[in-house]
């Protein structure tokens, strides 16, 4: 490398105050580079292994950054830390920072990306996500080179133990040790899964994991299947290491393990994941506790030899008193250093004669260890960075934004916030991503501890959770969760979101901190915070598979126990509705019938007669769903009749009432009806209404025999439901495509359609139209195919499920085909018995199945007796 400045430096701007070398309108990437180098130079030219010590990244990551025939910029973060290491203040940081942003943005729009071009940045993109090593690592010699060796010999390493052990620090380190090994990058995800909020579900991690390998989010796959397939091929070729970090589970670390033979996944958990063990074969190694003599090396490193050795006593006390866990240790000796003069002895003192939340139990309470430290931090701090903690201890969830901090301190959200670096090198709050931040879950206790009443500041917390929850979700579902929050006082501005998936990204990012304000609003004297927030998020949960369902129902009844404390009507029928609306997503038939009965009573008390009459058409969908035809018809006919709703409907009314003419072979009144949902939801301008509209009139096309018709409509309804992300809704698409598909001989692509309706079904999703057709749409396919006993172990393990949901119309669909499937494989008595107990039940509805079940028995006669017990399925 050439070490002289020479000509590059008229590329820079000079600074008259400090001469520190800042780009000055770079034009391309290597003109950057160049400066960067000339930075170097003005720093005194340290060498590259100076300069990872400086800064914690790998030699290898920073040559690549200062080679100046790279084809992208280098990563804002190793910029960052390159600058700052060669003497940058905090103001020609920012210079640097801007310059980067300024040439990206420019070299990102600067001409248009073929296909081929971006093939090519996709290839080239090299991920370097480690968090940086951890000074003066030491001990735990024996488990790395036991993690050392098992890179050598598995595919994937669990390190397990006890909290606050050094499961990360161990990870991260030995991921450093290496980084050279595995020359097309490093991915990094910490997990969440011992924290107070929930854990990163696969899901999620997964779209995160492929945006961090250069996939643009634009172009990750809508399927879970899909998205698996498209990271193990980009890493089937490559050499990465993954570092999963505070997995809580094996089937949460499973699908995002690497399948390339060059790759090595490093996980760490408080588990023992036996399972990874077992299937996968990975090597697992177990941390304990500190023995004294590791606990005193360690405070020899951070403390100096010289230091220790003239206290031992001290430094003895007070390895014991951080119970040798060495997150407590590094806290504490970093205290200590920072205070010139300060004595070991004197922080023993004053750990011993803390408050009780700082008492050190050491036997069997680690937390209190950890905790006794953090005091000493906290007091270390300027007053303005003391009071940002203090408020951090008020933040429902342990991590936050940079935008949220702002508006606890009362700025605008935009504004920017340096007492965030304060934290950051105190070690009391760390990035988990650029713009967001985290504590430790100790750390958290304790900011919790330290917070007094602020209720300006939660007020402008909340008011901005809500705010921003209900800008996203407009974006989202136009029109879905229109309220007056007039009552509620709010404050300041919302986060704005561009577009869809912007808005759905950052409901999931922010939805642990949301969860948490519901929980926690009474407490701080704003009640109404909580059923707010529920009734603004969810629809957004109801419409998404996985992890959401879960919080949805915990969010709901948090809020129902809130809005009854206070006796809040409005408050309790959101919550009751949000609560049922889940139940239903869990096929249970019970329990939505009470709930969606309390939310239509309270929203009539409240004088909402327009959600009173939604928590009516639920009850009706309801009544479809467990298969009383009759009772949903009636429901369904004295809401369109209401004219005192008229002019508030959204027409769902119209699509449900559509759906049980439907059932009952009404195909005319049902397109009529369906029409007219149609016709209200595209003058709503909700698309995903106007795709359940599109359904809702497919599926009787479908009935009728006429797919032709019914396919341009449910493919104009996925297009929707894909784009929104709603997984609901692409529920009743996918069970219709099957159907066409399957009635139109195209066995290979009902197959495709099938797979992706069984993932949703895997992720506990479920009809939106309340007339679930997926499984029978299942079963259908494989006989079509010529498959009878894979359409009879389909068909067979859903009916029991149908059965125990008491879905008696999807059941009977379910009894009509598993006789056709019995009587293809030679069974004829069987099949009589379920056609048998599907007669009963469409008989007691008056259905027009009746006449084909009639047909089947007719024409093979009555099942004996010996074959009665399978009506019982």
């Amino acid at each position: 490398m050439n070490s002289e400045p020479g000509p590059a430096l008229t590329r820079v701007q000079i600074e008259a105050d400090r001469k520190f070398p800042v780009p000055y309108e770079p034009s391309g990437v290597a003109e950057f580079v160049r400066a960067l180098r000339d930075a170097k130079v003005w720093g005194g030219n340290p060498s590259l292994e100076e300069l990872r010590r400086r800064t914690g990244i790998a030699s290898s990551t920073l040559s690549d950054a200062l080679n100046t025939q790279r084809r992208r910029l280098p990563p804002l973060d190793i910029v960052r830390s390159l600058v700052q290491a060669c003497g940058a203040d905090s103001t020609e940081t920012a210079r640097w920072e801007q310059a980067w942003r300024t040439l990206f943005e420019h070299l990102r729009t600067a001409e248009p990306t073929t296909p081929t071009d971006a093939a090519g940045e996709l290839d080239a993109w090299i991920p370097r996500q480690l968090p940086s090593d951890v000074a003066g690592f030491t001990g735990r010699q024996t488990a790395l080179t036991e993690v050392l060796t098992a890179i050598e010999d598995a595919s994937a390493t669990v390190i397990t133990g006890t909290a606050g052990v050094g499961k990360t620090t161990l990870a991260v380190h030995a991921a450093h040790h290496i980084a050279d090994r595995f020359p097309d990058g490093q991915l990094y995800l910490d997990l969440r899964g011992y924290s107070s909020d929930p854990t990163i579900s696969p899901e999620e991690a997964l779209p995160l994991l492929l945006q961090s390998l250069g996939v643009p989010v634009d172009r990750v796959p809508p399927q879970f299947a899909l998205q698996i397939g498209l990271y193990r091929s980009l890493l089937a070729t490559r050499r990465v290491l993954v570092v999963l970090d505070n997995v809580i589970d094996t089937i949460d670390v499973r699908p995002l393990l690497p399948g390339g033979r060059g790759c090595h996944a490093l996980i760490t958990s408080r588990h023992a994941l036996t399972g990874l063990v077992v299937r996968e074969g990975a090597a697992r190694i177990t941390l304990d506790l500190f023995d004294p003599a590791e606990s005193r090396d360690l405070l020899t490193v951070h403390l100096g030899a010289t230091r220790v050795r003239a206290e031992p006593d001290a430094a003895a006390q007070l390895a014991h008193l951080c119970a040798h866990l060495p997150l407590a240790l590094r806290i504490v000796a970093a205290n200590v250093s920072a205070r010139c003069g300060h004595t070991l002895d004197a922080t023993v003192r004053e750990l011993r004669n803390a408050d009780p939340l700082d008492r050190l139990r050491v036997v069997g309470d680690p937390e209190s260890a950890v905790a006794a430290a953090f005091d000493v931090s906290y007091h270390a701090l300027p007053d303005s960075a003391q009071r940002l903690f203090r408020l951090l201890g008020l933040v429902p969830g342990p991590e936050i934004g940079q935008e949220a901090a702002a508006v606890l301190l009362g700025r605008p959200p935009i504004d920017p916030v340096p007492e965030i670096e304060e934290l950051l090198a105190a070690h009391l709050l760390f990035e988990v991503m650029p713009g967001r931040y985290r504590t430790h879950d100790l750390l958290a206790r304790y900011a919790r501890h330290r917070a007094g009443d602020e209720p300006e500041a939660m007020l402008r917390l909340f008011s901005w959770y809500l705010l921003s929850a209900d800008a996203a979700t407009e974006v989202l579902f136009p029109g879905r969760s229109v309220r007056d929050r007039t009552a509620l006082a709010l404050t300041g501005e919302p986060h704005r979101c561009a577009d869809a998936p912007a808005a759905a990204a950052w409901l999931t990012l922010e939805m642990t901190n949301m969860t948490a304000v519901v929980s926690r609003a009474a407490e701080n004297n704003l009640a109404p915070f909580a059923w707010h927030l529920v009734h603004s998020l969810s629809w957004f949960l109801y419409s998404r598979a996985g992890a959401g369902l879960s919080t949805m129902m915990d969010m709901a009844k948090a809020g129902i126990r809130t809005a009854e404390a206070a006796d809040d009507p409005l408050g309790r029928a959101n919550c009751h509705l949000s609560l049922a609306l889940a139940s239903t997503r869990l096929r249970n038939s019970d329990a939505p019938i009470a709930d969606f009965t309390a939310a239509r009573e309270q929203y009539l008390r409240a004088g909402d007669v327009r959600s009173a009459m939604i928590a009516s058409n639920n009850l009706g969908d309801i009544c479809i769903r467990t298969g009383d035809i009759t009772k949903a018809t009636r429901v369904f006919e004295d809401i369109v009749a209401d004219e005192t709703t008229s002019a508030e409907r959204d027409g769902s009314e119209h699509g449900n009432l559509a759906t049980v003419r439907r059932i009952r072979g009404e195909y005319a009144d049902a397109q009529q009806q369906a029409a007219t949902y149609h016709a209200i939801a595209v003058h709503g301008g909700d698309p995903l209404l106007v795709a359940n509209a599109e359904v809702t009139m497919a599926m009787t096309h479908v009935v009728l025999g006429e797919p032709e018709l019914a396919e341009p409509l449910l493919r104009s309804a996925l297009a929707a439901a894909e784009e929104t992300g709603s997984d609901i809704d692409r529920y009743d698409v996918l069970a219709g495509l099957v159907l066409v598909c399957a009635r139109t001989g195209r066995h290979d692509e009902a197959a495709t359609w099938s797979a992706l309706l069984s993932d949703l079904l895997d992720r506990g999703m479920c009809s939106y139209i309340g007339d679930d057709w997926a499984h029978a749409a299942m079963v259908e396919a494989h006989l079509a195919a010529a498959r009878p006993r894979a359409a009879l172990t389909t068909g067979l393990a859903a009916l029991a499920e149908h059965h125990r949901s008491g879905s008696r119309l999807p059941a009977m669909r379910l009894r009509i085909l598993l006789g056709q499937a019995l009587t293809t494989l030679g069974d004829l008595p069987a099949a009589q018995a379920m056609w048998q107990a599907a007669l009963s039940y469409a008989s007691t509805q008056n259905l027009p199945d009746r006449v084909v079940i009639e047909n089947l028995l007719s024409t093979r006669g009555a099942p004996p007796a010996a074959c009665q017990d399978i009506r019982t399925l």
